[in-house]
């Protein structure tokens, strides 16, 4: 096949699916592309006048729930998060807190005792 040919294979096995979470002057956006098992996409984290986190993601999903590694860049420096998103309806909900680094990969530390953000459905543009 050639590659316009694989592309639009591709496009027509894939969705995308964009989500956004705005608090305050904070704004959180995620896109996700899926296609059979396999998510890809990018997640921004803009808090207003703090250092601005985004990168890539890639993981899969399972049911309900996408098990990703996002290479996440901020203050000069990517490093690799684990990060676990749970789609809920129209949203996307996932956590954030203290991390702590297992074997190269930044985890959190206490789950239950972070931060949980609620991204809701939007347009992609």
């Amino acid at each position: 096949m050639t590659d316009s040919v694989m592309e639009a294979v591709e496009s027509a096995t894939n969705t995308r699916q964009c989500f956004r979470q705005i608090v305050g002057r904070d704004t959180t956006m995620l896109t996700l592309t899926t296609g059979d098992s396999i998510v890809t996409g990018e997640l921004t984290v803009l808090p207003f006048e703090k250092d601005q986190a985004r990168g890539p993601i890639r993981g899969t999903m399972a049911a309900n729930q996408i098990t990703a590694q996002w290479q996440r860049s901020g203050e000069g420096v990517t490093q690799p998060y684990e990060i676990v998103f749970t789609m809920k309806g129209d949203s996307v909900v996932w956590r954030e807190g203290e991390r702590v680094e297992k074997q190269g990969v930044w985890v959190l530390k206490n789950p239950a005792q972070s931060y949980q953000y609620v991204l809701t459905k939007t347009d992609c543009q």
